[in-house]
């Protein structure tokens, strides 16, 4: 369960070469503004740039999970209904004016679900 975390595009791009997971890139457009990627919606609550933490909530299903004061590159694990293994979002940084995530999910869970296309943030 995600022991390779990607801090940067280049290092995405090495993951991917690997194929054991999908990966989406995006990025938020500001503070409370909620964006859909794929089945689930990310929602950027509040960000300190000084200790490197955010806040996020997401919605997926119905369901709303909110995570408060995470570390960047700290993995976020949740679950889908039907699927047995965990999808993952990964903050890669966080400034006032750019915020980039990586959303990561297993290849097995990708088969059962639809993957949507979403903005690529470099």
């Amino acid at each position: 369960m995600g022991t390779l975390i990607a801090r940067n595009h280049d290092e995405i791009d090495q993951l991917r070469r690997l194929g054991e997971r999908d990966y989406v890139e995006f990025t938020i457009a500001g503070k409370n503004k909620p964006q859909k990627v794929g089945n689930l919606t990310v929602e950027l609550k509040g960000i300190n740039e000084k200790r490197s933490q955010f806040s996020v909530a997401m919605t997926a299903e119905d369901r709303r999970i909110e995570k408060k004061n995470r570390n960047m590159n700290e993995p976020i694990f949740f679950y889908l209904s039907g699927t047995k293994i965990p999808e993952e979002l990964v903050n890669q940084q966080a400034r006032q004016r750019h915020r980039q995530r990586l959303r990561q999910h297993p290849k097995a869970n990708s088969q059962s679900q639809p993957t949507s296309t979403s903005s690529s943030g470099k």
